[in-house]
């Protein structure tokens, strides 16, 4: 008989590309039908007709970021030439002119010692999950959130920003439910951006960066908020608004500190009746210094824009205040420090003014709730100033792209940094249960607690990780300070004293990145998500759903959910969630090679009281537990990536993990 070929199929869905399955292009496929999984197929970009040049030039504008594409002036604001949205799928890349098949073949390999030796290119197929794709669907117009007065934008404020970053004191005016409005631009603009296309246009730099962050939130009333359009739109609205609200700011300093120093705004344009317009530059430029970061990936601009904040409080003298000293300039002097000290935590290096300098007298805000436990802003700061003595150390050691130091006082100074961060998140642990009152004040406290103690847990992390994995790359782009597999230089210079002088051992700092990594998936869990329509009430230990709640997670298992409307927080602490992804993959691979080679004896300090009857299934069920915490951190993340800065941060790890945990 002749031997019966089985060709490839023209098109294989997403699902079997992405776990190497044979696919046999049918609608759905048999693998995706036997699996009970969703079955979508991307068109092919190979073959049909040549495309013009002027076509090409096109999708290469879409594909830029906003910055790059030319902008002039009219008479009613900036306007931004925008490509017609049309044929267009939710994940569909344009920027390739062939098709390449998203084997995840390489991260697999990934996990073998040498793999730091492999050479692996971006790829937009490898970075996008089957369950990042949603079936098609008729092309809906893109509409974006807006609000129609001051008013509305600070309510929104308290909602979205506020329990993660609580710039402004607390409210005076009745908390009600978000009021945003759904904004379609008009027949006649939808090929241009501009402020005269807007119901409404926020009046100072304060509301002008709040609005950069909060039209970032898809609306209710989004059909498809994760297709290719609708992402731009609210890019390019956040954009137009984070411009305006720089210049704006800049304006407002130059008025301020100049001779004649009066306000231009009337009564009718402020904010909250406690905080004075001199504050409100060093808010925006805080506000937007976290816009460059979650929505940019921007650490530059994040840095300098931190600056400019500290700059200009400085100018102001807000420094330097007394303890009579108001909450509101309280707040946006410290507020605008913790922003400085974590550019510093991100981009490893040294913040231009510490919370020691001598020149600094104004005392800490306070929130005004009655209990007995550490206040979290110095707290915070304190956890901030961790997490930069760990950098130092590091780059003492040679291990972050410094020369090394040969310092006889090293190994102490680990051994004391190591001991300091046990005692700040063992203090910081209180944040983990404490019941506050369900209103924007107590999230924010609650918020501002787990967030101290998610930077702690990282910073432990981040002490260990050299010892525990040598930072062996996992990721193919550079995400967070964690090496990546496309670094020209993937490992950085170890001294050849390193073991030496760092005083742990690699399984003693292996169980500490497994301590911390878990305690970092339980905070996510904790962490209370923005409620728009729900203020008061709840099943959290406060009154308000956590994360894990909103996001269905009893046991970190749920559907793609990137069409959700809300972040679960304002995510620019998000670089602890990878550090300790990174950890839990590289401990489970360990387990698994112990487990294959017979000597799980080498892993018993990971596990809780092994024995040799039961020392497999006590792997297993540390490999398991690793796999549900891994799962609630990429959850959380996916529900971020409204904000496109997260969204490499969560493709990066979706990849890893479909590599580690196929099934």
């Amino acid at each position: 008989m002749p031997r019966v070929i089985n060709h490839p199929v023209k098109a294989a869905c997403l699902a079997c590309r992405a776990s190497k399955t044979r696919c046999d292009g049918q609608q759905p496929c048999k693998p995706c039908f036997e699996r009970n999984r969703g079955c979508y197929y991307r068109p092919s970009r190979r073959g049909g007709p040549r495309r013009s040049t002027k076509n090409d030039k096109e999708v290469q504008r879409m594909s830029e970021p906003l910055s790059s594409i030319s902008s002039h002036p009219s008479t009613s604001g900036t306007v931004i030439d925008i490509p017609q949205c049309s044929n267009v799928s939710g994940t569909g890349d344009t920027s390739s002119g062939q098709e390449t098949d998203p084997s995840l073949r390489h991260i697999i390999g990934l996990l073998t010692p040498f793999s730091g030796e492999q050479s692996l290119g971006a790829d937009l197929g490898l970075l996008w999950g089957p369950q990042d794709t949603e079936p098609p669907s008729e092309i809906e117009n893109p509409v974006l959130r807006v609000y129609t007065s001051e008013e509305d934008i600070v309510n929104a404020y308290y909602i979205y920003i506020h329990p993660y970053l609580a710039l402004l004191p607390a409210s005076v005016s009745p908390q009600y439910e978000d009021r945003p409005e759904v904004f379609q631009p008009p027949a006649a603009e939808a090929g241009t951006v501009g402020q005269s296309c807007l119901p409404y246009w926020p009046t100072t730099s304060l509301s002008l960066a709040l609005s950069a962050i909060l039209s970032l939130i898809p609306p209710p009333q989004d059909p498809q908020p994760s297709g290719e359009c609708h992402v731009w739109m609210r890019r390019a609205y956040a954009r137009l608004y984070a411009q305006a609200a720089l210049s704006s700011a800049e304006k407002e300093i130059d008025d301020l500190l100049s001779r004649n120093s009066a306000t231009p705004y009337a009564e009718e344009d402020r904010l909250h009746i406690r905080l004075p317009f001199q504050l409100y530059p060093v808010l925006a430029l805080v506000a937007l210094s976290i816009y460059e970061y979650c929505q940019c990936g921007n650490v530059s601009r994040m840095r300098t824009r931190a600056n400019q904040a500290i700059t200009t409080a400085m100018d102001l003298g807000l420094h330097s205040l007394d303890s009579n000293a108001s909450e509101a300039h309280r707040r946006a002097w410290w507020s605008a420090i913790s922003i400085l000290y974590h550019t510093s935590v991100v981009q490893v290096s040294s913040p231009i003014i510490t919370a020691n300098d001598p020149r600094i007298t104004t005392p800490y805000p306070e929130f005004k709730a009655f209990i007995d436990g550490p206040e979290p802003w110095p707290l915070l700061l304190k956890a901030q100033e961790a997490y930069i003595s760990v950098s130092g150390l590091l780059g003492a050691l040679g291990l972050v792209y410094k020369a090394p130091t040969q310092s006889v006082d090293l190994r102490d100074q680990i051994y004391q940094l190591d001991s300091r961060i046990m005692s700040l998140a063992t203090e910081s642990e209180f944040y983990m249960g404490i019941t506050c009152k369900d209103d924007a004040e107590g999230l924010a406290m609650k918020g501002m607690g787990l967030i101290t103690y998610l930077l702690l847990h990282s910073a432990w992390i981040r002490l260990h990780r050299f010892r525990a994995f040598m930072d062996i790359p996992l990721f193919v782009e550079k995400h967070c300070d964690l090496t990546a597999i496309n670094d020209k230089a993937p490992y950085p210079e170890v001294s050849s004293n390193f073991e030496a002088l760092f005083p742990f051992t690699e399984q003693q700092s292996s169980v500490r990145c497994l301590k911390s990594s878990l305690a970092v998936a339980r905070a996510f869990r904790n962490l209370p998500c923005p409620q728009p329509s729900r203020l008061t009430g709840g099943s959290g230990n406060d009154g308000s759903p956590t994360a894990a709640q909103s996001l269905d997670i009893p046991s970190a298992v749920s559907p793609a959910i990137f069409g959700a409307r809300l972040p679960s927080a304002l995510p620019y602490f998000k670089c602890t969630a990878m550090q300790a992804s990174y950890s839990m993959f590289m401990l489970v691979h360990r387990i698994r090679a112990a487990i294959t080679s017979g000597r799980l004896s080498v892993c018993y300090p990971l596990m809780a009281s092994p024995e040799p009857a039961t020392e497999v299934q006590d792997a297993r069920r540390l490999i398991e537990e690793l796999r549900h915490a891994i799962e609630c951190l990429k959850h959380s993340m996916e529900r971020d990536m409204v904000f496109e800065g997260i969204a490499a941060m969560y493709r990066g790890l979706t990849a890893v993990y479909l590599s580690v945990f196929p099934n």
